[in-house]
């Protein structure tokens, strides 16, 4: 292996408020059966969800879950009590049209801060954690045209972190350097190819210096803007080709922190697999079936063994159709073996992993967005080998809702729950 590290990359390609804060719990029938009586309450957290966040939000080792509004130009948190129940802690008024979050510790106190890109106003709002669930008003900065991506890292090692965004109608990425008092400098923007709408943070290279990649839809690329170690880039070159390019994530491939990249294509059926180049050497590809309209991918140890796995949310082709959760087990020599698939809401477009009920053991958080305006979080409990047990799904918006006990690999359920959701507001 030379000194380019591995790349992998992830193709998907076409083939032929409640008034009253509800606690749902999912450890076993008898106990739901405890608290349905009669018609329980959704959590209205609003409506045109388009991403989630797991975070710690108030230090107690047990993950919140944060959902954003696209409709309702906010974020609701909803808050773990550790046993995979939660509450609705709060809404958080946005810029308009918010697409992305992320999650990082701005001003160096200890408490998880969150920032969202606003595609509607050109800006990212930055909100302070309290370190007890709550969040300070937003301060907003701008960026490029339509902003559909954030990224955190230290681009200038200073120790402080630094925003990056990706400009979908800019063609551009904009760079925010923090100063580590949460502000930030004005912004920097950067060319890239036309309609990016994805970005990681990593030293591809690898120097000490951390880079950028970026994918663009037009123009079917993977692009690598080196970084010079001060916060400054330079011109993107094409790093790898990607028939497809929708978006990606980084994470681990075998325990050693190489860069991951998922691309999810919107049509698709299939993954590709790419190691990125070894030198000048060309890179590998296999493809794994990953289930109907994948959205996005996230990477992690599912089954405890070291070596990241994946799970790709599958959004479907057709209004009403179900979505579903795609799980590739990870080998150590850079392969995947397909695992399980798991019906979930209709229109799954984003997936995160977190530890929801305090058993050591990750759990999935899917978010389906409906093609109207209702939408649901699907939350699958992980056993720690791999497969995950009962789903629970809990409104954004309205229309109907059901819990499912006990689904097994095929998507069969030993009994279902279902009761009509609140319509969603004109």
């Amino acid at each position: 292996m030379t000194s380019m590290r591995r790349i992998l990359i992830l193709q998907l390609m076409a083939l032929a408020a409640i008034a009253t804060p509800m606690l749902i719990h999912l450890s076993s029938a008898a106990q739901m059966d405890s608290q349905m009586d009669g018609v329980p309450a959704s959590y209205d957290i609003g409506d045109g969800p388009t991403s989630i966040a797991v975070v710690d939000l108030n230090g107690d080792q047990r993950a919140e879950i944060v959902v954003i509004n696209r409709h309702t130009n906010s974020f609701s948190v909803l808050m773990n009590n550790g046993s995979g129940a939660f509450a609705l802690k709060s809404k958080n008024a946005t810029g308009l049209l918010p697409i992305a979050i992320a999650s990082g510790d701005f001003n160096k106190d200890g408490k998880p801060d969150i920032v969202v890109a606003n595609s509607g106003s050109d800006t990212v709002s930055v909100f302070l954690g309290k370190g007890d669930g709550n969040l300070t008003r937003r301060a907003d900065y701008h960026t490029g045209a339509v902003p559909c991506a954030v990224a955190i890292g230290d681009l200038n090692r200073d120790r402080n972190l630094d925003l990056v965004v990706v400009n979908r109608y800019g063609n551009s990425v904009s760079v925010l350097l923090g100063h580590g008092d949460a502000t930030f400098s004005a912004k920097t923007d950067y060319s890239t190819g036309r309609l990016p709408n994805s970005i990681a943070v990593s030293d591809v290279e690898p120097d000490g210096r951390p880079d950028l990649l970026v994918t663009s839809c037009f123009d079917r690329n993977v692009s690598l803007l080196s970084g010079n170690g001060d916060g400054t880039f330079r011109p993107a070159t094409r790093y790898a080709r990607a028939r497809t390019s929708c978006g990606f994530v980084v994470g681990a491939l075998d325990g050693d922190a190489r860069p991951v990249l998922v691309e999810p294509h919107r049509y698709g059926y299939l993954i590709s697999i790419q190691l990125g180049r070894d030198g000048d050497r060309p890179a590998a590809r296999r493809d794994y079936l990953a289930g109907k309209g994948p959205r996005s991918v996230v990477a992690d140890d599912f089954n405890g063994d070291g070596v990241a796995d994946m799970a790709v949310a599958n959004a479907g082709h057709l209004p009403g159709e179900s979505g579903s959760v795609f799980i590739l087990i990870g080998k150590r020599n850079g392969g995947f073996e397909p695992k399980n698939s798991y019906v979930t809401g209709s229109a799954s477009y984003s997936i995160a992993a977190g530890d929801l009920n305090g058993d050591g053991k990750l759990d999935l958080i899917v978010l389906n967005s409906s093609y109207d305006f209702g939408g649901t979080v699907s939350l699958l409990f992980g056993n720690g080998d791999g497969t995950f047990g009962g789903r629970l799904d809990c409104p954004t918006g309205g229309y109907l809702i059901w819990v499912s006990f006990g689904e097994d690999a095929s998507g069969k359920s030993s009994r279902d729950v279902v009761w009509p959701g609140k319509p969603p507001e004109k």
